[in-house]
């Protein structure tokens, strides 16, 4: 029980520290590996209880101009772009962001603050994360298509 609470102290520390624009915090739970079938993805290192924070990536506020040019140019950059429909706000996702990898069945979800000042999204867990098993979430959002993967 003691380490639960420290870790909910943990999350709440960073997300503070986030908001105050000061050094970032890399996530303690996690590792990136090589998935089988699937390329690199992210692995619980340590139990991971469902609500937890898994990660907290901060954002870099991008133009539209520069979001068209991702869609359409630099697809590979598709992985990092994101579009914050409530905030209207094209963004590129820094830390393990672009690495999560998708899945119908997800175990985890992303979740972001909805005040434009806070440049961070979450990776929240959706149930009990077991050591050593990929986290994943859904890509498709809202209107069923895959946001990450929107290749022209």
């Amino acid at each position: 029980m003691k380490f639960i609470i420290k870790d909910a102290i943990l999350n709440k520390l960073t997300i503070n520290l986030l908001e105050k624009n000061m050094e970032i915090i890399p996530p303690t739970k996690v590792k990136i590996i090589e998935i089988e079938g699937k390329g690199r993805g992210v692995v619980a290192t340590q139990k991971i209880l469902k609500d937890e924070i898994i990660e907290i990536c901060p954002i870099i506020e991008i133009t539209k101009k520069e979001a068209d040019f991702i869609q359409n140019q630099a697809h590979i950059l598709n992985y990092y772009y994101l579009f914050q429909e409530d905030l209207e706000r094209y963004c590129l996702m820094l830390g393990y962001g672009s690495i999560y990898n998708h899945s119908h069945n997800p175990n985890s979800d992303i979740d972001y603050p909805t005040e434009k000042t806070k440049k961070y999204l979450q990776f929240k867990a959706l149930k009990d994360i077991e050591i050593g098993e990929e986290i994943v979430f859904n890509y498709e959002f809202e209107n069923n298509e895959p946001e990450f993967l929107k290749l022209s």
